[in-house]
């Protein structure tokens, strides 16, 4: 790669290997009219243990995996929801759906100022859901598969109020203005037997240790969760205008 260097000539760059295996690298410059040119010695470097999925979007809109938004994520995820086996299995199914897209978004982002600024103003409600997801965790931690559970339904059920309530209030408020109909509370239930099913189908995961039943049964309760979450704010949003 090329990289260009600061007004005292200095430059960083930062690579990830791709995976395990040996690799060798060396840094030069071609040198200018003033300057001569340089190369380093050739640095070897042997990866013995593969590299976690890169959360590239993150990366991007920050600009290095260093930061300390990049490495908190990957360090719960890693650390904390990949050590378990719900986890494991929702990372799964989350992994084909995030990296079916987001390498051309961590494009468009990594080549864009404006795009990198609004997905900082994005990313911090979800950074600081995340932390409280970690901290409960933590709270559950003698449990790691419960544990695991209680975080995820904290995120999600956040992630729903922050992130989706605002189009699930905008779509029953459509609904309501051109189809005169309204979301009833009671008409969650069937939203609710799902969560419950789900939550049973995970708990039959743990048992039998059935991988498909378990990612299947997680990202179940992910997004049952996060329409629960959304739908009962903006249900009692529509409600409060007449």
């Amino acid at each position: 790669t090329t990289v260009d260097t600061d007004s005292n000539g200095d430059y960083t760059y930062t690579w990830t290997p791709p995976g395990k295996g040996s690799y060798k690298f060396r840094s030069s410059w071609e040198g200018s009219i003033v300057y001569n040119g340089d190369m380093s010695g050739e640095q070897a470097l042997t990866v013995e243990t593969p590299v976690g999925p890169l959360c590239i979007i993150a990366t991007a809109t920050y600009g290095s995996e260093l930061s300390p938004e990049v490495q908190f994520l990957r360090s719960f995820r890693d650390q904390q929801v990949m050590s378990t086996f719900a986890g494991n299995q929702f990372m799964v199914a989350f992994n084909a759906w995030y990296y079916s897209f987001s390498p051309q978004v961590a494009q468009f982002i990594a080549s864009n100022a404006f795009a990198r600024a609004v997905m900082k103003v994005l990313l911090y409600p979800l950074i600081g859901i995340m932390h409280l997801a970690a901290v409960t965790y933590n709270a559950f931690s003698f449990s790691h598969e419960l544990a695991v559970v209680m975080a995820g339904l904290v995120a999600s059920a956040l992630i729903g109020v922050v992130y989706f309530s605002p189009l699930a209030f905008l779509a029953l408020a459509l609904l309501r203005r051109y189809r005169k109909t309204t979301l009833r509370f009671y008409q969650l239930r069937i939203l609710a037997i799902v969560w419950i099913a789900s939550l049973v189908m995970i708990l039959l995961g743990e048992v039998a240790l059935v991988p498909a039943l378990m990612m299947t049964s997680a990202a179940l309760f992910v997004l049952s969760t996060l329409s629960a979450g959304a739908l009962t704010v903006a249900t009692a949003l529509l409600r409060r205008i007449r």
